[in-house]
């Protein structure tokens, strides 16, 4: 009998290893589980991506499965359960989740896939496969800026804030507002080259902290800075508000009538630090599915490009190629922001773990002063 367990035992294993054998040869009818937030990207931009695989590669791609989460507090417990093989998520919670051993890695040729970013970030081009950044821009209504005489150039994040005074002393009307306080403070205090910790204790003790925080309180405080709030695009849009700080780009989600700008920077800011750079995540869940990941991760080097990018509201991570910046869509914002180079600064900590927790006490206080 034992000796009829074992056997039955190995012609089980066997059975196993040639099903699952057979669903990789299949190759179309192999189906890869990518989970995502919907509260970083948009499930419509997903499933265009989706779709937008599945139509190059033709019948030999895998089939994308895609599976969205309303928070990262779901999507962490549903991760405890099982795990997908890819994930799109930031770079900080892929290299947290490399440093505990629970990513996967792809064999890709040497400089196969944006060797700059491989080299800025350890886990890039193996384990992770960086798209873009969800970078504040500035977006802005020229039918109102124009009768006003205020052009959309601004030369400095004061001189911005200058105009945003002179604005509203003359119509009595604040000049901006934002869709969320965190990462526009993060992306100017990041150019003078201070880390938001979203800790009052910690940030009040910087001074460059100060000085941005303080700006912004002051015209909170005059009626030139709405506080941030839901709807300020759609304000803007309306001519309501001249001009509205966006939490990332996206160049299908643009009212019409409106332009970006990239945010204008302090003086003395010498770059744009991004909030966090996001990009999928190899799980290696299951490693009879890493054939199939790497063919996806070869197309996102070959097929994804800066349209792309935008479409799922992230400054693109690759640099421009000739053909791209004679498109004409938004290719004069992504040039003045990282001059057609690669943005692959290093990402400022653990922001989007702790942005949630940022937003409450930074638009608290705000509220406060308005």
């Amino acid at each position: 009998m034992k000796k009829i367990l074992m056997s039955a035992a190995a012609c089980a294993a066997a059975l196993i290893v040639f099903l699952i054998y057979l669903k990789f040869e299949q190759g179309g009818q192999q189906r890869l589980s990518l989970w995502y937030v919907e509260e970083y990207i948009s499930a419509a931009a997903m499933e265009d991506l989706a779709e937008g695989y599945a139509g190059q590669r033709g019948r030999e791609a895998c089939e994308l499965s895609l599976r969205s989460f309303s928070s990262e507090e779901e999507l962490a417990a549903a991760f405890e359960q099982e795990q997908p093989d890819l994930l799109m998520c930031s770079y900080a919670r892929a290299a947290s989740l490399g440093s505990r051993g629970l990513l996967g890695e792809v064999e890709l040729a040497a400089g196969d896939y944006l060797p700059a970013i491989e080299e800025a970030l350890p886990f890039a081009g193996r384990s992770f496969f960086p798209l873009g950044s969800r970078v504040p821009v500035l977006a802005y209504n020229p039918a109102v800026l124009d009768e006003a005489g205020i052009s959309p150039e601004f030369e400095s994040f004061e001189s911005f804030m200058d105009t945003a005074g002179e604005y509203r002393e003359k119509t009595g009307a604040p000049f901006f507002s934002a869709e969320s306080l965190s990462p526009l403070l993060c992306a100017l205090c990041g150019s003078l080259g201070y880390e938001l910790k979203g800790e009052p204790e910690l940030d009040g003790m910087d001074e460059d902290f100060r000085y941005v925080y303080n700006y912004l309180a002051s015209a909170a405080i005059e009626g030139s800075f709405l506080p941030p709030g839901e709807g300020r695009l759609e304000l803007a849009a309306g001519g309501l508000l001249p001009c509205a700080v966006l939490d990332s780009p996206s160049s299908s989600g643009l009212p019409e009538g409106l332009s970006y700008a990239p945010l204008p920077l302090p003086k003395g800011g010498e770059t744009v630090y991004v909030p966090e750079i996001l990009g999928f995540a190899v799980t290696g869940a299951n490693t009879y599915a890493l054939p199939g990941v790497r063919d996806f991760a070869l197309w996102l080097r070959d097929y994804f490009s800066a349209e792309d990018a935008l479409e799922l509201g992230l400054i693109p991570a690759s640099p421009l190629s000739e053909a791209e910046t004679s498109s004409g869509l938004d290719n004069i914002l992504i040039e003045s922001w990282h001059n057609s180079e690669a943005l692959v600064y290093p990402p400022l900590g653990d922001f989007f773990d702790n942005r949630r927790n940022m937003e409450t006490l930074l638009g608290h206080a705000l509220d406060l002063l308005y």
